[in-house]
């Protein structure tokens, strides 16, 4: 109760103003509009294309945009900490930066969120359940992060139960460099973007290094992690019409480990390594917009124990192509197709043996339409076919409502999705030393969504029920499909404000996540709240304040692997930054409140620490 009454005064103190910066975006194809950057003048501007891409389905799908002026805002050097911020999103990371780190998007599995890289499905299919290692990634090389909720097959294709997370690199020409440090802890970063004969070109990066204790809760080490991100962006408007662009995306995390007791600390470290590289084709009209991208990407995780090496390797090669088309102020569509090979090997050596040697192609086909029956009545509709050479054929399709000015101010919108998880080559194809064999005869997890929003001014409630049926457990000696219906639910608050000095953003979930048995699923708070809360002082200075509350939860005990409950947590970070010359100089206080804990238990957390940093615009 004091700390919700510090949280009170400190919201009564101070109040935020969220950095918004307005660029003229690109219009037609037709029409070039130069940028307003002021070290930038006259170059063109470069959309992001969503993978999302029917405006009207936007507004209907839950949708949270973490930008890159919030990242450098609240000084975010990890993806898992911009995560945090989002409502409804449980971010579980086992030990201190660089850790393995699991999304569990409204109460659904770590490995139901489905992982893109400008659009592109990258879940790395040499891991035993699909599931993507958050903790790996840095905010360095990343332009901005979108999150989309709910069951989203019709937009994404498989493993999108819970939803997707859209990782966005572009080039961005506000040039700048960065250093920020704290106690064991040390980051750089640089953005350089120039134009040669027509062609734009961004480069972006960082180093990141952190030591600060261990991963182990009791540990005597201090576990560190090194991590190197990169990010090549190159275009060209060959015309006014056509467009050529490439991506290439590196990033390498070497982490100290430990074993699963305080005996087992030294010599334990993994080293993940994932390249990545797109390149495209873009065809605009004034009413038409095609794109055909062509893309791989491969994962080289190697595990180092005493006497043992553990090597990961998966590949996947994708061609993705889309028409979408402006018929008329009242109706558009889109008609495309995804083809995606995945490959994956793995043999790890010890006292357990297991190994991977499998791959698998999935074409999918996939429509979508949206139509205004008046000027505040609008529908959509999405529909993906998915054929799978091993899991066979799975469709899916989403149904969507928005009703603007029920009342003055009020919407409202309505949706039915479905989603599918395939099962993860391990899955299908794996095997161990213990009897454990794969089973390519499971069928892919199946799942629905209904779900009702309401936005009135700046508020917003959402609404929502997913259930998840044929379930893939461990039966030994392999996996089946389950019977029983995973069922989540839940309500999603928030209200944000903002004027020329202040801007606050606030939310809060209670969830609801039940396994088949109808117990209460892991790591799956039923309350969690959280505030953003910025003020822009005189003379330079800008203040911003985080606050997240985590309600308590069920876990599994580290030692004696029993079903324990684990406490409540406030999380409390306060920065300040001043701007100086031209140079911005701060430092932010994360854990303000000093908050000893454990998260997931057994695995320590980081206290009270005070970072500082410097930015430069060239």
């Amino acid at each position: 109760m004091i700390r919700l009454i510090l949280m009170l005064i400190l919201v009564w103190a101070t109040a935020v103003q969220s950095e918004i910066v307005k660029v003229e975006k690109r219009g037609v194809a037709d029409d070039i509009i130069p940028c307003e950057w002021d070290n930038k003048d006259g170059v063109p501007c470069v959309t992001i294309t969503k993978p999302n891409s029917n405006p009207v389905s936007a507004r209907i799908m839950p949708t949270t945009i973490v930008t890159r002026q919030e990242i450098e805002k609240n000084n975010i050097v990890d993806i898992k900490t911009a995560l945090s911020y989002v409502n409804n999103l449980s971010v579980v990371q086992s030990g201190p930066t660089g850790q393995q780190t699991s999304v569990f998007m409204r109460g659904s599995n770590s490995n139901h969120t489905l992982v893109l890289l400008n659009g592109i499905a990258i879940n790395d299919q040499s891991s035993t359940n699909g599931a993507y290692d958050f903790g790996q990634d840095f905010t360095s090389n990343l332009q901005r992060i979108e999150v989309y909720k709910g069951s989203a097959g019709a937009h994404f294709g498989g493993d999108a139960v819970g939803g997707a997370i859209n990782l966005v690199t572009d080039i961005d020409w506000d040039d700048k460099i960065t250093v920020g440090g704290a106690n064991g802890v040390r980051s750089f970063e640089v953005n350089k973007s120039t134009r040669i004969n027509d062609w734009d070109i961004g480069v972006k990066g960082g180093l990141h290094e952190s030591q600060t204790q261990s991963a182990l809760a009791g540990g005597s080490d201090q576990d560190g992690a090194e991590n190197m991100s990169l990010a090549l962006t190159i275009k060209k408007w060959f015309n006014h019409h056509i467009q050529f662009r490439t991506n290439l995306f590196a990033r390498n995390t070497y982490a100290d480990l430990d074993g699963h007791s305080l005996a087992l600390q030294e010599g334990y470290d993994g080293d993940n390594t994932l390249y990545a590289l797109q390149t495209g084709l873009d065809f605009e009209t004034r009413k038409t917009k095609n794109y055909i991208t062509v893309h791989t990407h491969a994962y080289e995780r190697d595990y180092i124990s005493p006497n043992e090496l553990d090597i990961y390797d998966s590949n996947a090669y994708v061609v993705r192509s889309e028409h979408k088309n402006l018929v008329s102020e009242k109706f558009s569509y889109g008609l495309g197709f995804e083809y995606k090979v995945d490959e994956a090997t793995f043999t790890n050596e010890g006292s357990y043996n297991s190994s991977l040697d499998g791959d698998y192609t999935n074409t999918g086909l996939f429509a979508n339409m949206s139509y205004a029956v008046s000027s505040s009545l609008f529908t959509t509709l999405h529909y993906r076919s998915d054929s799978n050479d091993i899991t066979n054929s799975n469709d899916t399709y989403k149904i969507g409502l928005l009703k603007e000015h029920l009342l003055p101010d009020l919407h409202i919108t309505l949706s039915h999705s479905t989603g599918f998880k395939n099962p993860s080559l391990y899955e299908l194809f794996g095997a161990d030393n213990f009897g454990f064999q794969g089973n390519i005869n499971l069928n892919a997890e199946q799942s629905e969504t209904n779900e009702m929003g309401i936005r009135f001014k700046g508020f917003s409630v959402n609404l929502f029920e997913t259930n998840i049926m044929d379930p893939i457990t461990y039966s030994w000696p392999t996996y089946v499909n389950g019977t029983g219906t995973v069922k989540q639910s839940g309500i999603e608050l928030g209200w944000s404000y903002s004027d020329d000095v202040n801007s606050f953003n606030w939310h809060g979930t209670s969830l609801s996540s039940k396994s088949v048995t109808g117990t209460d699923q892991l790591r799956r708070p039923e309350w969690s709240t959280g505030f953003n809360y910025q003020r822009v002082l005189d003379q330079g200075l800008s203040l911003v304040t985080n606050y997240n509350f985590v309600g308590e939860h069920f876990d599994i005990h580290n030692s004696n692997w029993s079903t324990i409950r684990m406490p409540e947590l406030h999380m409390l970070d306060v920065g300040i930054t001043k701007n100086y010359y031209g140079l911005d100089i701060g430092f932010k206080i994360n854990n303000l409140l000093d908050e000893s804990y454990q998260a997931p238990h057994g695995f320590s957390q980081d206290g009270r620490n005070l970072g500082l940093i410097i930015k430069s615009r060239f």
